[in-house]
């Protein structure tokens, strides 16, 4: 079976309260959070560090980081890792990126056609990990802004 050239591969996140988009090449894995070293300072937005296959990774909330309260991480927590690629292509001090998940992720494939920009949303407050707002077969969805995600964690560390 030849695969489709002009079919865009991605995973849908599923959020407390909103579905997001990332390309499927971005994705490292899906994890239960167990090890969580919490911080008490920063923004509500930055939940810690979390071991994953040795490494300390940044773990964020798309929720917190849009204003909303969240409940703390714990045991059944899922978050995907994802691989910190910069703008330019560049990787940076941190390859890896956490994000808090509450649904079961699941990957789609989708037509440039299939995507439209969502017009309903264009005057609404941006969110600082969301690149655009976008309607695929009609369900609206957010394209999640890994190059934001970095500059947050990179300006958090400085």
């Amino acid at each position: 079976m030849t695969e489709d050239k002009d079919l865009i591969k991605c995973v849908i996140l599923t959020l407390r309260k909103s579905n997001v988009i990332v390309p499927n090449a971005l994705v490292a894995e899906i994890i239960s959070v167990k090890d969580i070293e919490a911080t008490d300072t920063g923004p509500a937005w930055f939940l810690g560090n979390m071991k994953w296959r040795g490494v300390d990774v940044p773990l964020l909330s798309f929720e917190a980081s849009g204003g909303e309260e969240i409940s703390r991480v714990n045991l059944n927590t899922q978050a995907v890792v994802l691989y910190a690629v910069g703008a330019a292509g560049e990787v940076n001090e941190n390859p890896y990126l956490g994000l808090v998940m509450s649904g079961v992720p699941h990957v789609s494939h989708f037509s440039r056609d299939q995507v439209k920009t969502d017009v309903d949303e264009l005057e609404m407050e941006s969110h600082p990990m969301v690149a655009q707002k976008v309607r695929i077969n009609g369900a609206s969805v957010s394209i999640l802004d890994v190059d934001a995600m970095v500059a947050m964690v990179e300006e958090l560390a400085a």
